[in-house]
Formats: C-alpha cells, structure tokens, sequence
C-alpha cells in the first residue's frame, strides 16, 4: 500500500511495488517491531555488512543508519556492563546520529516507529532542516517478528514484545487514514508484509521525484 503523492502505478497496489525513488533531500523512515527485517533489508538494498559501528556513506552518497551501529560503537566501552543499563545511550546516540547525518544528502534510517516521542523529534528535526520524510513500513505479524528475532540472535523480552506489537497494530490502523497519522509532515508511506520487503529489489533517490511527486514506485529496475 502506497499512501502520499504518487507515480507511475496505481496507489493502493504494493504488490507492484519493486523499487522506490525519493527526492535526494529525504529522510526514509525503515519502520517496524523488532524482528520484522529493518536491518535485513538494509543490508541487502545497501550492502552492509552488519558488524559495523558508524554510519554507512554508500557510493551514491547515500547515509544509512542502523540502531546496531551505535550498539556496537559502545559496545567496546560498555561491555563489562549490562546491556540493560546502558540501552538508553544506544537509543540517544542514534538519534544523534541521525542529526549529523541530515546535511543534505538522503539518509535512510532504521526505526522501530513504535515511540511516538520519536516520531514527533524526527518529523521536527526534518521541518527544521527542510527534508521530507517518508516512510517505509514492514508489517510483520508478532509470531513472524519473534521468529525474526530468533533467527538473528538477538531477543528483546517478552514484555518489550508485547508492548512494542500493542503499540504497532494502532500505528498500522492510524496509518491507513495516510502518511500525516504516522508523523505530521511525513510526505508518503509504504506499508510491505514481509514478503513483499523482500521483493523489494532497490531505494534509489533523484531529482526525478522532486519534480513529480515525493514517492514512485515503479516495476522495472531504475536506468544506471
């Protein structure tokens, strides 16, 4: 499901959707509950590796974001300590990063989109630094999300669980009545179960969509 301006396919068909082309000046929110795919799909649209700790400039000038990256940055310093206590640090210094990375270019960014602090600070953040913000929903079911986690390793707990898919499904809901439900000024949004993430075959950004619109979605692959 596609909400927002758009181009070149139907609006209401995400099966259609094989790749998306923003204006150069946005922020891509990569949303969804622990487990859903976020860093997954990062790693196979923009090559990461997944191991490192900084923000990843790709070739097309592209920053990209992970929340692992900041765990991992700290992880040096912090790892005689419970994850638990410092996890905030992991959480402020993302955000941080996030703010040095708004210079201009696009930036894409994994976010659960579950805490609407955040959403309101980032939907702020790119008024005050005149970007759009768009969004990129993967909507896992709870039970595929806990198999996500399991698979990676890594598991929130059971209560954090629970609160983060509570507080997903109103998200989802509110998000159908469009983008501005999931933060106000958000410009499209791109909601995609599982497998159609995974058939999401490229993210590219140009002047093509600031012209036209800010999201279009399109089948073939974009020209090189």
């Amino acid at each position: 499901m596609v909400q927002g301006r758009a181009r070149d396919v139907p609006m209401v068909n995400d099966a259609m959707a094989r790749g998306a082309v923003y204006p150069r000046r946005s922020l891509v929110l990569v949303t969804g509950v622990p487990g859903a795919g976020k860093s997954t799909l990062l790693k196979r649209l923009f090559g990461l590796r997944g191991d490192e700790d900084r923000t990843v400039l790709t070739a097309d000038g592209v920053r990209v974001i992970d929340s692992l990256q900041s765990r991992y940055r700290l992880r040096s310093m912090l790892a005689r300590v419970p994850y638990l206590l410092w996890r905030w640090v992991v959480h402020v210094l993302h955000l941080a990063r996030v703010v040095a990375a708004l210079r201009g270019g696009p930036v894409v960014v994994h976010e659960c989109g579950t805490r609407r602090s955040v959403r309101v600070l980032l939907a702020l953040l790119c008024r005050l630094r005149r970007y759009e913000l768009h969004v990129l929903m993967i909507d896992a079911t709870p039970q595929e999300a806990w198999r996500g986690q399991n698979s990676r390793g890594r598991q929130v707990t059971e209560r954090s669980h629970r609160t983060h898919s509570r507080r997903w499904r109103r998200l989802r809901a509110a998000a159908l009545h469009g983008p501005a439900a999931f933060a106000r000024g958000a410009r499209s949004l791109l909601a995609l179960d599982r497998r159609r993430a995974r058939e999401l075959a490229w993210i590219r950004f140009g002047p093509g969509a600031d012209a036209r619109g800010p999201l279009r979605t399109v089948m073939e692959s974009p020209s090189p």
